[in-house]
């Protein structure tokens, strides 16, 4: 759930998930504020500033707030087998098409539909991948070993 407090030009933004409430403001009083009326009520541990959040490491800088799945990367890459595999700078050949057939062994749905659920969620910080993963989405039902060009 998204909260957002306006007081004057101040603004007090809060997000609760579960149990992890994070937190901001562009005031430092109104950001003090909250957090001294947040532990007096509740039994809590200030973390500092945000790291990690669902699964997306953040990076705080004079620069700026820069979001990235580094890790998350690493685990899918590890839980498909493929920390070994090559890079490439195009991820599928311009104008293919992919197409359903019956010919090809059958491979896992059920392995190869959480390979898809992991790339959706690494479309937070990596949204070039979306339009790929969106080609390969409908074969989830039954994927084969084989994909045939036109």
């Amino acid at each position: 759930m998204l909260f957002v407090k306006k007081e004057g030009g101040n603004i007090l933004i809060m997000c609760v998930y579960v149990d992890d409430l994070i937190y901001t403001s562009s005031h430092e009083s109104l950001f003090q504020e909250f957090k001294t009326m947040m532990m007096n009520e509740f039994v809590m541990t200030d973390l500092g500033k945000m790291r990690y959040f669902l699964g997306i490491e953040v990076f705080q800088s004079r620069e700026g707030i820069f979001i990235g799945q580094k890790k998350c990367i690493k685990d899918v890459l590890d839980k498909f087998n493929m920390l070994d595999c090559n890079l490439v700078k195009n991820l599928i050949v311009p104008r293919t098409k992919l197409l359903k057939t019956d010919e090809g062994a059958e491979v896992n749905n059920t392995l190869f539909k959480q390979l898809i659920g992991s790339l959706i969620y690494l479309n937070a910080t990596r949204p070039y991948i979306t339009h790929s993963v969106s080609l390969i989405s409908p074969f989830m039902e039954h994927p084969k070993v084989s994909i045939f060009w036109q």
